[in-house]
């Protein structure tokens, strides 16, 4: 995610109700160099994001580790159109009121949407889903905005017994 217009990321996660997160201390990346088509920039502001946010949880980044973190990012642009009604006719006392009219925004929104995918490392299958979506300004760089989408995200990790 690059920028926010809005305060706070919508969040969606997924597991693996099998696994047992417990044993889960120790992380190594899918990647060791920069994915293909992805701005090498980003790529290390989002990545040193994530190593702060699960180092804060209490993991360890290592060679190998329990289990591998990789990351995605996207984003989507789409016309939002609010319709506030009709406003009018009004009654002036005698006689008829004003002529009805509708007040309509139009305007263009870049929604960026960061994806963060856990595997294990021994069985190299999915354990953990998390997906951050917020309304950004695609000409601006916000690293604070970028470590509030990572950090609420991270946050559902592990995830607790009955959740989504």
């Amino acid at each position: 995610m690059t920028a926010s217009c809005t305060d706070a990321p919508d969040i969606k996660t997924d597991y693996d109700q099998t696994v047992d997160y417990a044993k889960y201390h120790q992380y190594s990346w899918v990647y060791t160099g920069v994915p293909q088509g992805m701005n090498p920039l980003m790529f290390d502001r989002v990545r040193g994001s994530i190593d702060r946010s699960l180092a804060a949880r209490g993991y360890q980044q290592v060679e190998k580790g329990d289990f591998a973190v990789a990351f995605t990012l996207g984003r989507r642009d789409r016309v939002e159109v609010t319709d506030f009604g009709p406003y009018g006719p009004y009654y002036r006392g005698w006689g008829w009121g004003g002529a009805a009219y509708r007040n309509v925004d139009v305007r263009n929104v870049t929604d960026g949407t960061l994806v963060i995918d856990l595997y294990d490392v021994a069985t190299k299958k999915p354990i953990w889903h998390g997906v951050a979506t917020q309304e950004i300004d695609p000409s601006k760089v916000d690293q604070a905005k970028i470590d509030a989408a990572i950090d609420a995200v991270i946050a559902k990790f592990p995830p607790q017994p009955g959740t989504k």
